[in-house]
C-alpha cells in the first residue's frame, strides 16, 4: 500500500515560484554555456549583487534590448 505524503514545504516554495514565474510568461530552458561565457556570468553576477547566474544572464540579454550599440551589434539584420 502506498503512503501519500505532502511535498516539502521547499518543494512547494518552488513549485509556486515556477508558477508565477510561467504566468508572468518566463519559459525554462537548460542551456551549456561555454567557459568564458560563465566567466563573464560570474563577473556580471559578483558586480551587480545578483544572486544566481540566471538573473545575471536576465540583466545581460534585457540589456541588449536597452541599448542601441548592443541592438545594433545583435539584432541588427545584415544582408
Amino acid at each position: 500500500m502506498a503512503t501519500h505524503t505532502q511535498p516539502k514545504p521547499s518543494t512547494l516554495s518552488q513549485r509556486k515560484r515556477a508558477k508565477a514565474q510561467s504566468e508572468q510568461g518566463y519559459k525554462r530552458m537548460s542551456m551549456a554555456l561555454s567557459p568564458k561565457a560563465v566567466e563573464i556570468v560570474e563577473r556580471v553576477k559578483a558586480s551587480k549583487g545578483f544572486t544566481s547566474r540566471e538573473a545575471a544572464i536576465n540583466a545581460i540579454l534585457e540589456r541588449i534590448g536597452d541599448d542601441m550599440f548592443l541592438q545594433q551589434e545583435f539584432l541588427a539584420v545584415s544582408g
